[in-house]
């Protein structure tokens, strides 16, 4: 089975109407869709916005079902060169809202001894990319950071943009799923549409206007994923 994992109901939105579903199992207050997609078994869910909702999420996910590896899609604020409708690829992912730097010798994003970037499966990322070129898909590869706030000035990243290069995207669960991943052993990769841009001055404008436009593309491009699978 391959999870999939958004945070609203909008990134998962097409995919469920896509979906062929056989049960729905509800654990907690998360209603896991399980089925298939283009003939792919799959197990489709909303977690909730953060990255508290995106670890139970995935925690529960990857105990109760047979996973082969986790899709996570949404929507992210972009930072310069990504546009509005860009995909972004994960090649890795931190936090931009963790600081153990007062009490303990750690780099800042870095939680104790967990990592502090946890990377997408390299074969999987090789086949999105591929993907991707095939159907002439506007789309960078580079890291993404998460954090619990939606985020409006670059300051927010500052501490962060010093220790991990090559971040195009901020978002709120992404760091969460991938972390809970590693620790299960289980591969993933993150596909992100950009919704918004950082600092543009009609920024959360923006993201109310195409959030929902943007977050079907994401969705329809995972489908192309899943139909090469």
């Amino acid at each position: 089975m391959i999870g999939i994992i958004g945070a609203m109901d909008k990134e998962i939105e097409l995919l469920l109407n896509q979906m062929t579903i056989h049960t729905s199992d509800i654990i907690a207050d998360k209603t896991f869709f399980v089925g298939n997609i283009v003939g792919k078994e799959v197990v489709v869910v909303k977690s909730g916005i953060g990255k508290v909702n995106a670890t139970i999420t995935a925690s529960i996910l990857l105990q109760k079902y047979n996973i082969e590896y986790v899709i996570n899609i949404g929507l992210a604020g972009g930072i310069s060169p990504a546009k509005i409708g860009d995909i972004i690829i994960a090649e890795g992912i931190s936090y931009f809202d963790v600081s153990l730097t007062a009490i303990d010798d750690v780099v800042y994003g870095k939680m104790g001894s967990d990592p502090l970037t946890v990377f997408s499966d390299l074969k999987l990322k090789q086949k999105a990319t591929f993907i991707f070129d095939d159907l002439g898909i506007v789309y960078h590869v580079g890291h993404l950071v998460s954090g619990d706030q939606f985020v409006v000035k670059m300051e927010s990243l500052s501490e962060i943009l010093k220790i991990v290069d090559n971040v195009l995207a901020c978002e709120m669960e992404g760091m969460a799923i991938g972390i809970t991943c590693y620790k299960f052993n289980i591969p993933f990769i993150s596909i992100r549409g950009i919704s918004d841009v950082i600092e543009n001055s009609d920024q959360t404008d923006v993201y109310q206007s195409v959030s929902e436009k943007i977050a079907h593309q994401t969705s329809s491009f995972v489908v192309r994923f899943l139909e090469a699978s």
